[in-house]
């Protein structure tokens, strides 16, 4: 079977995962781009100068390139802000200075080396240097002609590089599309009728509420649950205090399953504000701290769990917990971490980081949401 993250439709597509590829393709544009920046000089320095037509060529082709790189590693992100732009638009500008420094000393240079040189090449000179370097902010027809060879130089490979970032938005897109698309298909498949089980579960609360408290209080935090996961969870944000009120319901009933070996912490701050996150985010992380930790052992099993937000102002959530005595092995991420990384990639590509330490007894992570 065919690999798609690698050859020149992966490549193209932005998809592509092969660095040698990547490296060879962007060498062979650079040098197309070269030839064509020859072809270009040429005009300027006629035939019998070739080493004149080199340094042109090899000039425009650097700042070119160091303004290509440099922009695109500002976009890069995924995540666009106005610092993003603004940071772009500078760097374009710089290169747009860039370029007529370099040819004002270039051919200035190229003038006094080369004093046979065409006569409208020496107009040229003539004419870009009228008022000393920075001619071109004073001249319109000196920035309208360095302008034009810029915009020339910089279309092909940034249309290359938009259409791809557009293609790789778009992909991106879609995959979350079809991921929605079979959450909801499962969730549908395995739905009951929410009014029946609901009306079920507080008849079952009304029956047990004044014969069995503990039983009662779970039946109640069951329901908080589920009227949270079939109505609130549908939508693609939700506040974070609902997705902390659902993980108390959850606690609350692994307490009581757990009993007195079971010692939880939780603190959560009351300045978390208007903060608004994927549902069912942060759940998969206290139920990989119960299956990996308190499960596993006899006693004095512990969570802590903490919901705060940082000097920056980012959203961070810790849960750290006990487990069973084991050598300081790397920590091994089953399915339920390894689906959470891959959706907050999707939805928080570069504006998010999940750290995983542990010890000889103790695991934690540390989620960090800046938007």
């Amino acid at each position: 079977m065919l690999d798609k993250s690698k050859g020149i439709s992966a490549l193209l597509s932005g998809t592509n995962t092969d660095k040698r590829l990547t490296i060879v393709l962007h060498v062979l544009f650079w040098m197309v781009a070269y030839s064509w920046f020859v072809f270009q000089s040429r005009w300027l320095s006629g035939n019998q100068h070739p080493e004149v037509t080199t340094l042109m060529a090899l000039s425009r082709n650097l700042v070119v390139i160091i303004a290509f790189y440099l922009v695109s590693y500002c976009i890069s992100a995924r995540r666009y802000t106005q610092l993003t732009w603004l940071l772009v638009l500078l760097l374009l500008l710089a290169a747009v200075v860039a370029y007529c420094l370099v040819a004002y000393y270039l051919y200035n240079y190229i003038n006094v080396a080369y004093p046979d040189m065409p006569p409208f090449f020496k107009n040229l000179v003539a004419s870009i240097s009228k008022q000393g370097p920075w001619t071109f902010l004073f001249d319109s027809e000196v920035m309208y002609f360095h302008g034009i060879q810029l915009i020339i130089a910089f279309f092909i490979p940034f249309i290359v590089k938009t259409f791809r970032s557009i293609f790789q938005a778009r992909v991106k897109s879609i995959a979350l599309e079809k991921d929605n698309l079979k959450l909801e298909l499962d969730f549908l498949r395995s739905q009951i009728n929410p009014h029946f089980l609901f009306n079920t579960l507080n008849s079952v609360y009304s029956l047990i509420e004044d014969k069995d408290k503990t039983a009662a209080s779970i039946v109640l935090s069951l329901s908080h649950m589920m009227r949270y996961a079939l109505y609130d969870s549908a939508t693609t944000e939700v506040e974070v205090d609902k997705e902390l009120a659902f993980i108390q319901n959850y606690i609350e009933i692994q307490s009581i399953r757990h009993r007195r070996r079971l010692d939880v912490d939780l603190d959560i701050s009351h300045q978390l504000g208007s903060q608004r996150i994927p549902p069912l985010l942060l759940i998969n992380f206290i139920e990989n701290a119960i299956k990996h930790g308190v499960d596993k052992l006899l006693r004095k099993a512990w969570i802590r769990i903490q919901a705060y937000r940082d000097d920056n102002g980012a959203f961070c959530f810790v849960v750290a917990n006990s487990k069973p005595h084991q050598p300081e092995e790397g920590p091994i991420e089953g399915i339920g971490i390894k689906n959470t990384r891959r959706r907050l990639n999707i939805l928080y590509p570069n504006a998010h980081s999940l750290q995983i330490s542990h010890t000889e007894t103790q695991y934690e992570i540390l989620l960090r949401i800046w938007q």
